[in-house]
């Protein structure tokens, strides 16, 4: 008979100066080996705000990813354990006991796992040696920062937020791997244009977990960072409804709720910027009550050239599992990908289908949706694709199914809380989200058609 293991799997990671000797019984996160800092992207973030604080707030996050990455998540329980250890400059600053428990806080509820994080004396100094100071003066409390990668939300939410001639009110913070594409305007350079760091895995035997729930943990403290910078208190993050709430509003069997993008999660990172940077910020979701459809609709009525979202990028599969003769495309049937063509669907806006590798979901067979020729149709992927839609499925019976009544209360309940609304505002607005993805989804699935492979799969 088997037995369900106690232990979690455990790991103490010591970030160390460049060469500094290995902490005994630690593994060693070296900077400029581990965690690399790139002088001119990290110009882009000084400011006169700028400060010891933000270079140690920067390791912080590079550190967290490094964890995160560097212990596989066991196959029967979802929790790690992580010891951290990390050098700052200003040691009594962030030995506050307010400091510690509010990243532990967070990044506990963020990704599942137990944190423990130590902060010790740097020995030298070394956010002063790293590029250039005060390039820009800022000091405009009036601004916005909103996170800006290749993703459509990000994307539309950028627009929105611009329009009506906002669009330098908005601070953009680049939070993708790509390099900027944005302009330079009026010959000023924009700032943020890159995450000023990279996490080099090789040191530690290369990335052990791929489910990386700390992403939202680097995101929003890198936003958090910028707003400071800049002298606003004002984060805009991108994510619709389905995205923010559909994660955790649907029962999972297995892991551990995403909350990446939640309000209840945020408002822990609201403590975390408090703690750090002793200024308050206040992370919003302006598209919380609206689908990612509906956003899209409001993203094309303000921006007419298709470019703008037909080159974004939803899918979550890499590049090696989603290329077709040599271009890489979105692989159309994981979560994100669904959520896309649902949204796109919604929003009357035809894409190319050679945007997928998925070309066809009407198709009657998985494997006969694919683009001719395409050689990597696996029973994984066909995983991916089952449970993206059931995923959409369920999220549309949410509104109507007593079995999921109760859930979808008790998540208005908690909306209501750290929304500052009341509970009744907030079931009115997530029972109208929900009866909006209900409709877009049944609209789509009956274009469709019931013979389709994802019909199939719901049946």
């Amino acid at each position: 008979m088997s037995t369900i293991p106690t232990e979690i799997p455990s790991i103490r990671v010591a970030v160390i100066e460049p060469g500094h000797n290995p902490v005994d019984g630690w593994h060693s996160a070296e900077i400029s080996k581990a965690i690399v800092f790139k002088t001119e992207d990290l110009d882009d973030y000084r400011t006169k705000n700028w400060d010891t604080r933000v270079y140690d707030a920067l390791v912080l996050i590079a550190a967290v990813e490094y964890c995160d990455k560097a212990l596989k998540r066991s196959g029967l329980l979802w929790a790690r354990r992580f010891e951290l250890m990390l050098p700052v400059h200003d040691v009594k600053h962030w030995q506050n006991p307010e400091v510690g428990n509010a990243i532990s806080s967070a990044l506990k509820f963020l990704t599942g796992d137990e944190w423990n994080i130590a902060f010790t004396a740097a020995a030298t100094d070394l956010y002063t040696d790293m590029g250039r100071q005060s390039l820009l003066e800022w000091g405009d409390a009036g601004r916005t920062v909103t996170p800006f990668s290749d993703g459509l939300d990000s994307r539309a939410v950028s627009a929105i937020l611009g329009a009506n001639g906002r669009s330098d009110r908005i601070i953009r913070v680049r939070i993708g791997s790509k390099a900027d594409d944005r302009p330079i305007r009026d010959r000023k350079k924009v700032p943020f244009l890159n995450i000023p760091f990279t996490v080099n895995m090789r040191q530690g035997g290369g990335i052990k977990e791929s489910s990386v729930r700390s992403r939202g943990f680097k995101f929003t403290l890198l936003s958090a960072v910028a707003a400071y910078l800049v002298g606003t208190h004002d984060v805009a993050m991108p994510e619709s409804g389905q995205g923010a709430l559909g994660p955790t509003l649907v029962p999972t069997s297995h892991g551990y709720e995403d909350y990446r993008n939640h309000p209840r999660f945020l408002r822990k990172m609201e403590d975390v910027v408090q703690a750090i940077f002793h200024v308050p910020v206040r992370f919003r979701l302006p598209q919380l009550w609206n689908t990612k459809g509906q956003t899209l609709t409001a993203f094309a009525e303000i921006e007419t050239n298709p470019d703008e979202w037909n080159h974004t990028r939803s899918c979550w599969q890499q590049s090696r599992n989603s290329s077709f003769d040599g271009r890489r495309r979105h692989c159309g049937i994981c979560a994100a990908c669904m959520l896309r063509r649902l949204s796109f669907h919604s929003a009357g806006i035809s894409e190319p289908k050679e945007n997928y590798i998925w070309e066809d979901l009407g198709a009657d067979e998985f494997a006969g949706g694919a683009v001719k020729g395409f050689t990597k149709i696996t029973r994984a992927m066909q995983r991916y694709g089952i449970a993206g839609a059931l995923h959409l499925d369920h999220l549309a019976e949410m509104r109507s199914s007593p079995v999921h009544m109760s859930r979808v209360k008790r998540s208005a309940w908690q909306l209501a809380d750290h929304l500052q609304m009341t509970t009744s505002e907030a079931e009115e607005r997530l029972f109208g989200l929900l009866e909006q993805h209900d409709r877009e989804w049944k609209a789509f699935m009956k274009d469709l058609g019931p013979k389709s492979f994802v019909a199939q799969w719901l049946a």
